[in-house]
């Protein structure tokens, strides 16, 4: 059996107050890269004056946006420059955190801000950090876990349809992991919801992808139950800092588990339509997560069975535990208020249908094609599909709140 890698921060502070440990973190200039939101609710400057406090010389750019472009990253490397940090502090949810990584791998090696995207891409994953700055990552979202996670996330839209890349290298993991839940109290209860349904699929989709491994499958199947309780209480009242404690760290914990395991399948095509129709990143995946897995589960059998179980689902076998799991996730999404069906999300239907084969056309060059070549239980572990009739058959039940029937 081959030996496997698990790789996490070096310290993680967590827990009401963590923001505090910042002060134990060393520096001489920190460029704190978060958005307009963060700003306004004075998160910034409580930051700020910690660090200020330690003698560290700040620079702030707070202009990153929801679903942020490739132009935004490469914008704070532009600023980047200038002030020479020695830390960089992603603060905000998982678009800040995921920008300051992408300008953090700029600002170390400057000869990649020329390349095309598509050769910075591949550059991304082999090289090295940490000559020029460590980083340190706030979260202040239960849900991308970016905080810990090897993943960041910048969408292309030089491209059409527009291309939300999944750029990953384990040397963006960041040195410092700051989980404070009561940085969280302020979201409001839509974007509590999506951004948990985020972090409960970043368990799920990794538990049924992988192969069963003690340490990744612990994380994910406890932050899975842990959401599941905890969410809607959380999008009930955002004040109840348990509540939030618990997603904020069980964000977390699924953030781990799909940095040493992996996503894919529902998060592939989940990029695309976000990308395409600005949907929320974790909505997107919400709207794709049931038919993905009805799709996946002739080849995950045993995988649904044991998370349904897990989970408090029984029934006949693994496809009845599953079909009660997955009858459980509609109803989840239906309690936090995430509707079942794109076409009850305010897409236009004509827009949609008018742009679901350009959509379907970029994954298939991007992913299907080359994935179609390959052997039968290679396509089968990858968990994406091959063609372009089951791509389209997925996007066309996440449009219409449906599933295929288990087989």
């Amino acid at each position: 059996m081959p030996h496997r890698t698990f790789v996490v921060p070096r310290y993680i502070y967590s827990g009401p107050g963590a923001l505090e440990s910042l002060s134990t973190v060393s520096g001489q200039r920190a460029f704190i890269v978060t958005d307009p939101v963060i700003r306004t609710l004075g998160i910034v400057e409580q930051v700020e004056k910690i660090l200020h406090a330690n003698g560290i010389e700040t620079q702030v750019f707070d202009e990153v946006e929801a679903e942020p472009s490739k132009e935004t990253a490469w914008k704070v490397f532009s600023r980047m420059q200038g002030f020479n940090p020695d830390m960089i502090v992603g603060l905000g949810g998982g678009s800040a955190m995921d920008v300051g990584k992408v300008a953090w791998v700029l600002y170390e090696h400057p000869d990649l801000a020329g390349l095309p995207f598509s050769r910075f891409e591949r550059e991304f994953r082999a090289r090295p950090l940490r000559k020029k700055a460590q980083y340190v990552a706030i979260t202040t979202s239960a849900g991308t876990g970016s905080e810990v996670t090897s993943s960041a996330v910048v969408i292309d839209r030089d491209v059409d349809p527009p291309y939300k890349a999944g750029l990953s290298s384990q040397q963006i993991i960041p040195d410092v992991a700051i989980v404070d839940p009561e940085l969280t109290v302020s979201m409001p209860p839509d974007v509590t919801a999506n951004t948990g349904f985020d972090a409960l699929i970043h368990a799920i989709e990794c538990y049924v992808l992988i192969e069963p491994s003690d340490l990744v499958d612990s994380l994910a199947l406890w932050a899975a139950k842990t959401i599941w309780e905890w969410l809607p209480k959380a999008v009930e009242n955002g004040q109840d800092i348990q509540a939030r404690d618990h997603m904020h760290v069980a964000s977390l914990q699924a953030g781990m588990a799909f940095s040493n395991g992996r996503l894919g399948a529902v998060h592939v095509p989940a990029h695309d339509i976000g990308a395409q129709f600005h949907i929320p990143h974790g909505r997107s995946n919400a709207f794709m997560l049931c038919p993905v897995f009805a799709w996946l589960y002739p080849h995950r059998k045993a995988r649904f069975g044991d998370l349904a179980s897990f989970l408090g689902f029984t029934g006949r076998g693994n496809r009845g535990k599953t079909e009660k799991l997955l009858a459980g996730l509609d109803q989840l999404k239906q309690t936090v208020g995430i509707p079942l069906a794109i076409k009850d999300a305010g897409i236009d239907s004509n827009l949609f249908h008018a742009k679901l084969d350009p959509v379907i056309e970029s994954y298939m060059a991007r992913f299907g094609n080359n994935i179609a070549n390959l052997p039968l239980k290679v396509r089968r572990n990858i968990g994406l599909p091959t063609s372009v009739e089951e791509v389209k058959q997925l996007y066309i039940h996440a449009w219409n709140g449906t599933r295929a029937e288990l087989k």
